[in-house]
């Protein structure tokens, strides 16, 4: 069988020395698993705007914590509940969750091999590729890489440089269980995109203010429930 992964990433890059994390994250689900993700999701954005078709607008989870977007016009407690039931909804599925938090502040202390965005992605995407092809190793499938896609319909600088580091990671390997080099995509089209660019910005959110004086208790249920349901895996680096 083959496994999907939906990857985005999240946080800030490497010159913005303000904020301290970088996320890369997988939303990952078998292909047979992936009409029952679809459908759910469907369903949902239509129970959230009831107004609209599913397919005509974009579930981000930044827009739906900060009221923007399609969720400009709701009220706080509305959307907490919405960003909320995006969050238990996965954990309902037969899915799991990978996802890389590398500590910029930390990693220019302890490194001098990152010096731009390029070797910050690299350090991600090889952790995030290391764990996917361990996954894949234990349950003895194949998988395929599925990208939100950061290039326009004029250029493929930055979709070039990601396969650039997928190459690299792969050279000296004999054997990996991925299928094909990363496909591109744009999120709008693909609800796994969607759901991959909410996860990171639920963990990327969540690690600045959960358990800190202003902190919001619907991040740490949201967190909490993948956490229940072991739907997550988090590596830190450094």
């Amino acid at each position: 069988m083959t496994i999907l992964f939906y990857v985005d990433e999240g946080g800030t890059g490497w010159k913005d020395i303000e904020t301290n994390f970088f996320f890369l994250a997988s939303f990952a689900i078998h292909v047979q698993d992936w009409s029952q993700m679809d459908s759910k999701f469907s369903a949902l954005k239509k129970e959230l705007l009831s107004r609209r078709e599913p397919e005509d607008w974009e579930l981000k989870g930044r827009d739906i914590w900060q009221g923007q977007g399609s969720f400009k016009d709701f009220q706080r407690t509305v959307r907490l509940r919405a960003f909320k039931e995006v969050s238990e909804t996965m954990s309902q599925l037969p899915c799991h969750i990978f996802a890389v938090q590398v500590n910029k502040k930390r990693l220019r202390e302890t490194s001098e091999d990152i010096k731009d965005d390029t070797g910050l992605y690299r350090l991600s995407f090889n952790q995030l590729l290391d764990m996917l092809d361990a996954y894949l190793d234990l349950s003895n499938e194949t998988g395929i890489l599925l990208m939100d896609s950061r290039s326009t319909q004029h250029t493929s600088i930055q979709d070039g440089r990601l396969l650039r580091v997928y190459r690299d990671w792969k050279s000296p390997k004999i054997f990996s269980n991925f299928v094909e080099l990363p496909l591109f995509g744009f999120s709008e089209f693909y609800t796994g995109l969607q759901l991959a660019d909410y996860v990171v910005y639920l963990i990327d959110r969540y690690s600045k203010e959960a358990g800190t004086a202003s902190g919001h208790t619907e991040l740490e249920e949201a967190y909490f429930f993948w956490l229940q349901e072991n739907k997550i895996t988090l590596v830190q680096l450094p």
